[in-house]
């Protein structure tokens, strides 16, 4: 197991206020953010969890929160869980099965950066698939959606002025969006 942060030291305003590790929670942007054992103001932030060692870029005291929490970590409820076949809760509903919407959006667009933000919203627990194809069906790039996540800052290989298709999918389900690039 390798070391990836140590303590800094850090207390705000006072020593008793000493931001050391405690609880973690893992966010819906893919990053997992870390509370004190102390009352503090501040959360320790780990950028790309998924990475090893040193590359996971831990971030002390990263987000100030301008209050005091203790041993706290937000907690959100899942609003999207939809109807459990079966359960009592769904004579309450007129839910049918409906198909999913991702919500999908891609900004900038058009674009002449390699860098692109989509935003979505995976079926719950499920994981994704972002692949971009050209205008002659070809696959030119693809990447995994882990299943927490509803935001990504993607880095595109080097592509050639024209419109490309762009698709999220996860199980059965897809949403198509057209990227206009232009260098």
């Amino acid at each position: 197991m390798n070391t990836v942060a140590i303590y800094d030291g850090f207390s705000f305003p006072i020593p008793a206020a000493a931001t050391t590790f405690m609880d973690e929670y893992l966010a819906a942007n893919g990053k997992i953010y870390l509370t004190s054992g102390n009352g503090v103001q501040h959360l320790h932030e780990i950028n790309y969890p998924d990475s090893a060692g040193l590359a996971c870029d831990v971030q002390q005291d990263a987000v100030s929160l301008g209050v005091w929490h203790f041993r706290a970590v937000p907690n959100h409820p899942n609003y999207n869980l939809g109807p459990v076949v079966g359960s009592v809760c769904d004579s309450i509903t007129s839910i049918a099965e409906i198909k999913h919407d991702f919500l999908f959006s891609i900004s900038p667009n058009p674009t002449s950066d390699e860098y692109i933000k989509l935003v979505y919203l995976l079926p719950q627990n499920k994981a994704g698939v972002f692949e971009v194809y050209n205008m002659t069906g070809q696959l030119v790039y693809k990447m995994n959606l882990p299943p927490w996540s509803t935001l990504q800052f993607v880095k595109l290989p080097e592509l050639s002025n024209g419109v490309y298709t762009c698709v999220i999918r996860s199980g059965y389900e897809r949403v198509g969006k057209k990227l206009v690039f232009m260098k």
